[in-house]
């Protein structure tokens, strides 16, 4: 069964915390163009930057426009802090089982026994993943199988050399404010509320890939080595049709619909309203948010700012 693993990644809720990698430009090249847009309300400015969370060298360093962008910006806006004592205490309350609940018994037996193939070939305890709830076994899987289509040999080097994360350390090393547009509690909010039809359909996914990395990468997975490309070159178009084209997987339309709407759809609307407020403060801000937040023709942020009468222009035409 041939399964669209690149959903999860669509927009990844980043809740491994890692260290901030160190900012270097380490090539003389021309740069990334990456899929930058401006915003303007008239008098006001904003920068919304598409992050893929799981990057490669080949995407860097940052081109011109988005190196003068970030000097421009006094705040750097981001998805969520992950790294909130508080949230972070919460979320991992959140993402335990209840008491008298197993994981096998939610997941059943097959599917439950492929996951364990999937710790023991990853290495991971699985007396720690038997106290997870689905939802959060895929969260703390996915990066695995991103990393794997994507060609990386090592996962927290390809967490690093994630755009977010490559912002987050210039941010830092220039002092910059920060802001966010949801809390993690929100974000743990729209996991929890995924069927458990979904936590199945993207836990027997995330299995796929790991177990089977070969037959695996068909089909729309094949792209997956493409981002970084595309990024570099700026081709927002590449990734929206990528992921229109083929998103309802035949047979699964229900859950992947359900997927869509709650993790892309919903949280657009959510956000664009914060980037407004921001937009509005007259602080110029920098944005990187998930790529398909922006890319997407018809419920990205970018339209849903057009539709409310701002100049939202992409930067980063290929």
């Amino acid at each position: 069964m041939k399964r669209k693993h690149w959903l999860w990644v669509a927009a990844i809720i980043a809740v491994l915390l890692v260290g901030a990698f160190t900012w270097t430009v380490l090539h003389p090249a021309e740069g990334s163009r990456g899929v930058l847009y401006r915003v303007n309300d008239g008098k006001n400015e904003m920068y919304l930057l598409g992050s893929i969370h799981i990057g490669s060298s080949a995407m860097y360093p940052f081109g011109e426009d988005i190196r003068q962008a970030m000097a421009k910006a006094d705040t750097f806006v981001y998805e969520c802090d992950t790294a909130a004592a508080d949230a972070v205490a919460d979320m991992r309350q959140r993402m335990a089982l209840s008491e008298g609940e197993t994981l096998s018994s939610l997941l059943g037996e097959t599917l439950y026994a492929e996951l364990t193939q999937v710790c023991q070939k990853l290495d991971i305890d699985m007396s720690t993943i038997n106290k997870l709830k689905p939802w959060a076994v895929v969260n703390t899987l996915a990066v695995y199988t991103t990393s794997v289509e994507i060609g990386a040999s090592n996962v927290n080097n390809a967490l690093a050399l994630g755009v977010e994360k490559q912002v987050q350390a210039y941010a830092e090393a220039n002092h910059k404010n920060t802001a966010y547009l949801e809390t993690l509690t929100e974000q743990v909010s729209v996991l929890e509320g995924f069927s458990d039809a979904l936590q199945h359909y993207l836990l027997q996914g995330v299995c796929d890939v790991i177990l089977n990395p070969d037959s695996a990468n068909k089909g729309m997975d094949t792209t997956i080595a493409q981002w970084p490309d595309w990024w570099r070159t700026g081709d927002a178009e590449a990734f929206a049709n990528a992921y229109l084209s083929t998103y309802l997987e035949p047979g699964h339309e229900v859950v992947c619909a359900e997927y869509h709407r709650k993790l892309i759809t919903q949280r657009n609307a959510h956000m664009a309203e914060g980037l407004v407020k921001l937009l509005e403060s007259g602080d110029t801000c920098f944005v990187t948010v998930g790529l398909l937040h922006l890319a997407l023709p018809e419920d990205s942020i970018v339209k849903l700012l057009r539709d409310r009468g701002y100049t939202v222009e992409q930067l980063s035409i290929p």
